[in-house]
């Protein structure tokens, strides 16, 4: 029986420690890769969290009963305005050089499970010459009945997946194989919306968190 829960920022750092056993700290885009280690918490953070934590964290947060969400019109929407600066949002939005003209939204494990009528949402914050830090997050409408289980896949590939106290998040932390920083890959999903945000270099505790406060917006 999987175990509801909110997680925590101190979970995710835990198990970056555990998993990585790379103290790296991120903060914000660089041009180049750093020549110290770093930590994502893209979400890595709590249930947004990340955007995001470990499935296994033990918040009290009360289940949430209303899963009707929004897709925001726009990526500051989504995000709490000032907050992230430091991190990632200070770097270009959505440069054609970095995602294209038209923007190419690229296939996730969410991608089977949407619905074709639905107005997807895609974010990229990252410098044009910057050789590896980044920051994507993309909002999308999904089969509700079928999301869940379609993320639970995951798992077989290395993600950490659990029940949330408000949805159904999955999460990986890894190295990345070409630069000495650590690459963060979440999904979350409740009701028919789904959220994947993917970070490398990047350092965002609580970003998830925002993120769903702002498409689950009262």
């Amino acid at each position: 029986m999987r175990r509801s829960a909110r997680t925590t920022t101190s979970g995710i750092t835990a198990t970056l420690t555990a998993a990585l056993a790379i103290g790296l700290a991120l903060s914000g885009c660089a041009q180049s890769a750093p020549a110290g280690p770093s930590t994502p918490s893209a979400t890595m953070a709590e249930s947004t969290g990340t955007p995001s934590a470990s499935p296994s964290g033990t918040g009290t947060t009360a289940p949430v009963t209303d899963d009707a969400g929004t897709v925001p019109a726009a990526c500051t929407d989504l995000i709490t305005p000032g907050e992230w600066d430091e991190a990632f949002a200070s770097a270009p939005l959505n440069d054609p050089s970095v995602v294209g003209d038209p923007i190419a939204i690229p296939k996730s494990a969410l991608t089977p499970v949407l619905q074709a009528d639905g107005k997807p949402l895609y974010c990229v914050w990252r410098e044009p010459q910057a050789d590896i830090s980044y920051l994507s997050i993309a909002v999308d409408t999904v089969d509700a009945a079928t999301a869940s289980t379609e993320l639970e896949k995951l798992s077989a590939d290395g993600y950490d997946c659990a029940d949330q106290a408000d949805g159904y998040q999955c999460q990986k932390v890894s190295k990345n194989e070409q630069y000495p920083v650590t690459d963060g890959d979440t999904y979350f999903t409740r009701g028919d919306i789904g959220i994947h945000i993917q970070q490398s270099n990047i350092e965002t505790s609580g970003l998830l968190d925002d993120v769903v406060d702002h498409v689950f917006a009262a």
